[in-house]
């Protein structure tokens, strides 16, 4: 029987789990959550292009504390540049899919399975 410990992150003090979801298209989707609050760190925006591995952010992460928390995990590999939507800029980071199975295996193996049947739960 495997056992699988979720790393947790520390914003403002209080403990998250970072749960991998799907959104419809089959784009990635981040939140982060505990047993009192949930928020998203990813933004689907249905008619836009982006490449593999790479998600729209929540521009709301940038002034919450919650996007340093990521880059401070290596969450986040990298910004790969900015997309303006409907009069919003929304930054465009590449994911790093080794770090973020500590915090979600079960999430990452659902979300492979969506994309790979097209099966959603």
């Amino acid at each position: 029987m495997i056992i699988s410990k979720r790393n947790k992150i520390k914003i403002k003090g209080k403990q998250f789990n970072i749960s991998v979801l799907s959104y419809n298209n089959k784009r990635i989707r981040l939140r982060y959550e505990n047993k009192n609050e949930g928020h998203d760190i990813t933004i689907d925006v249905n008619d836009a292009f982006i490449d593999d591995g790479c998600v729209f952010l929540n521009p709301a992460i940038e002034h919450n504390g919650v996007l340093k928390e990521l880059k401070k995990y290596r969450i986040i590999k990298e910004f790969v540049g900015v997309y303006n939507y409907n009069y919003i800029d929304l930054p465009v980071a590449k994911l790093n899919m080794g770090i973020l199975r500590k915090f979600d295996l079960k999430g990452i193996e659902k979300h492979f399975d969506v994309i790979q049947r097209g099966i959603y739960e």
